[in-house]
């Protein structure tokens, strides 16, 4: 009996053991798994890319997403403003001698304003008033400013303006732009697929018109921009006495054309005589020889 006791005593103590070391293991087990968790964590919040942190962030910052609508809007309407070409033609009668120092103030002006200085033609026949002209490109937002101060400059004999709205035109060559360049990308795809001599070079044939239209529009977008950018600023400058470079009217207009298509004529009836005398010189001499060659001789 006290063996069989001794024996039970033992097995109880074997199972206690062998039940404390498989919770030990467990408790290991599961502190195990809890650290792989939080090292899975960390590494997929930085898997998360941007795009979806700032998804993620919007909603909690509703001040910062009406900010950022605001600002595209803007840079929107930017992009989508009107472009407007202005030119002005002015009209001033300087001083006696005074032409070439008004081209010079003229000139300090617009670079104030960070103008540009086109070019200018001036006459100066002799013992008769100077006459000239100066062209000027100035920024919109300098133009009534800058014409103001070019006004100042002489006494006013009047002026001649005209607008252009181009907005239209700007944004439709913009919209086949775009078109043309995304069509661009694609070839550009395709020629980086393509597998044999003769894809490429039907790749490359389309790849090239399309980039020849897109230089083209690009080039009209770039001189919109640029007219729309700056305005332009003729002055017209005469001393006293000099003829005002004024347009003239239909009947001088008609008569100048006239003029110059009787001139016109007179020159090609010119040009068709000088032809003419070498072959009319030279049918002359073969008719006398015929003649001569026909007569008959004495017996």
């Amino acid at each position: 009996m006290e063996r069989r006791r001794a024996v039970v005593g033992v097995a109880l103590v074997a199972m206690v053991i062998v039940a404390g070391c498989s919770a030990n293991r467990a408790s290991s087990g599961g502190g195990n798994s809890a650290g792989s968790e939080a090292q899975v964590a960390p590494a997929a919040d930085q898997a998360m890319t941007e795009q979806d942190r700032s998804a993620q962030a919007a909603p909690a910052d509703p001040a910062g997403k009406a900010g950022s609508t605001n600002t595209a809007s803007q840079v929107r309407l930017v992009d989508l403003s009107n472009r407007i070409v202005r030119t002005a033609n002015v009209d001033l009668e300087v001083g006696k001698g005074r032409l070439n120092a008004t081209v010079n103030q003229a000139t300090d002006v617009v670079r104030r304003a960070k103008g540009i200085y086109v070019g200018s033609s001036t006459s100066v026949p002799s013992g008769e008033p100077a006459s000239g002209q100066v062209t000027f490109r100035v920024p919109v937002d300098a133009f009534e400013p800058v014409l103001r101060e070019l006004k100042a400059l002489g006494a006013y004999r009047g002026e001649r303006s005209s607008t252009e709205d181009v907005t239209n035109q700007y944004v439709d060559l913009n919209a086949q732009l775009v078109a043309w360049r995304a069509q661009e990308r694609v070839y550009l795809r395709l020629l980086g697929r393509a597998r044999s001599v003769a894809d490429v070079i039907a790749v490359q044939n389309q790849l090239q018109q399309v980039q020849s239209n897109i230089e083209r529009l690009q080039g009209q977008v770039d001189h919109l921009e640029d007219q729309s950018s700056f305005s332009t600023i003729v002055l017209q400058l005469r001393e006293p006495g000099a003829a005002a470079g004024r347009p003239a009217g239909r009947l001088a207009r008609a008569w100048a054309t006239a003029v110059n298509g009787l001139g016109v004529m007179a020159a090609a009836v010119l040009v068709g005589v000088i032809w003419l005398t070498p072959v009319v010189v030279l049918a002359v001499a073969v008719l006398f020889g015929l003649r001569a060659l026909r007569r008959p001789r004495p017996a």
